[in-house]
């Protein structure tokens, strides 16, 4: 009898504790949210989303700075782990989106010493989706045609 009871004990013991991981993991799920204000997934090792037309590609010593204007505006760095998708036209006034890993820096390419300075960008490019053409109106909100999904 007395084993009956320590066996009862013990599988009662172990319902009770996965019963209370287990609200744990609800609860957690409903209290969790992601950043939706600078557009940072934390569910994705924090990386940051953005969209929007490109106005600017500098040329670094590492890849390219790209800096894209809103809706989901920032200075990113296109390097050798980046991953192009879509239509492949990264190039001025074109629409993007995609992810970006958290920090990014542009090595500034210079006389001499070759690749010494340095500028702080908001993110080094994931993946990243190009449109076709240039967006019709003007702005990448106003584009609702084809474009690529990057990300």
């Amino acid at each position: 009898m007395l084993k009956i009871k320590k066996i009862l004990f013990s599988k009662t013991l172990v319902i009770v504790f996965s019963l209370v991981v287990s609200a744990g993991l609800v609860a957690g799920a409903f209290i969790y949210k992601t950043n939706g204000v600078y557009g940072y997934n934390t569910s994705d090792g924090g990386m940051r989303l953005f969209g929007g037309k490109i106005s600017a590609i500098k040329l670094c010593c590492n890849g390219l700075k790209i800096t894209i204007d809103k809706p989901l505006d920032g200075k990113f760095m296109f390097g050798g782990g980046s991953t192009l998708y879509a239509w492949y036209n990264l190039s001025q006034n074109q629409c993007v989106t995609g992810d970006a890993y958290p920090y990014g820096e542009c090595i500034i390419i210079t006389t001499w010493p070759p690749c010494d300075d340095e500028e702080d960008a908001d993110g080094t490019i994931r993946n990243i989706g190009t449109t076709l053409s240039e967006p019709k109106q003007g702005t990448c909100e106003a584009n609702s045609g084809g474009g690529g999904g990057g990300g």
